[in-house]
């Protein structure tokens, strides 16, 4: 037997079974219908959903939670009647960004020119040695100058 997947469309059917004949109903309920072993995790979702209500001193659902759906969509007037206009922030002088902009060039350029180095340079800190392509330099334009 395969598993059984309960989704929210089936939620309302079992908050009737509960509210009607308790807890053990709606157990009942969900094992002959659903064929689910431990029903109480199907309650559980149900009541941490967030879109019913659940009176924990009465032991019932009280329906839908409409605050969640009203706090989700725009009324039609809400919609229409208000023209929003974007908040457009003016730069605070005291934190002038331009200092950071201009580090943040100045590493990519240097990152830029070190990874064209590394095709022609080779560095072997182990020996001691650095290693220069001289005819791929020379084949790109380049002069290698030592002093």
């Amino acid at each position: 037997m395969g598993k059984t997947i309960i989704g929210e469309e089936t939620f309302p059917k079992i908050i009737e079974q509960y509210n009607s004949g308790g807890k053990t109903a709606a157990y009942d309920y969900l094992r002959s219908e659903y064929g689910i072993k431990h029903p109480y995790f199907v309650i559980n979702r149900i009541k941490e959903c967030g879109k019913y209500l659940y009176d924990a001193d009465t032991d019932h659902f009280s329906g839908i939670d409409t605050s969640v759906a009203d706090g989700v969509f725009m009324d039609l007037d809400e919609l229409c009647g208000t023209t929003a206009v974007a908040a457009v922030r003016q730069p605070d002088p005291a934190s002038d960004s331009r200092p950071v902009a201009m580090e943040k060039l100045v590493h990519e350029l240097i990152s830029d020119r070190l990874l064209t180095l590394s095709r022609y340079i080779t560095l072997d800190s182990s020996t001691r040695t650095i290693l220069i392509d001289q005819t791929s330099l020379s084949a790109d334009g380049y002069q290698v100058v030592t002093h």
